[in-house]
């Protein structure tokens, strides 16, 4: 949330009420960045902060939120990044973990399995 804060406060020091895409743009990356270290819920949660910091500081003022064409149009665009970035996360993830589990069993000694004794004899005899 505070990578999102940051990037409103500096998006509307660039300028971005008047050219609202700097501040989609800083949100995308925001968005993106979570994504890429963090779960799904916390992606979601930072797309559904960062859409509400668009929209109510730059679209908007004072933090109050438009409900305008614009603002669902930035919805849908945090959304479908938020969701591509995350489908990108996870196959990097999954790609990385044999690449791990290889790397971790090279560099580690066979362990023989235990040997089998000698069956014990039968005391009943």
């Amino acid at each position: 949330m505070a990578l999102g804060v940051t990037a409103t406060v500096l998006s509307v020091a660039a300028g971005a009420p008047s050219v609202p895409i700097i501040s989609l743009v800083a949100m995308v990356a925001v968005v993106d960045a979570t994504a890429m270290v963090t779960t799904v819920r916390a992606t979601l949660a930072t797309a559904t902060v960062c859409w509400a910091l668009h929209v109510g500081f730059v679209l908007g003022r004072h933090g109050e939120l438009a409900f305008t064409p614009q603002a669902g149009r930035a919805a849908v665009v945090l959304g479908l990044c938020a969701l591509t970035a995350l489908g990108f996360a996870s196959t990097l993830r999954a790609a990385r973990v044999p690449l791990r589990e290889r790397e971790h069993d090279a560099g580690r000694p066979a362990i023989p399995l235990p040997r089998q004794g000698d069956p014990v004899p039968d005391a009943s005899r």
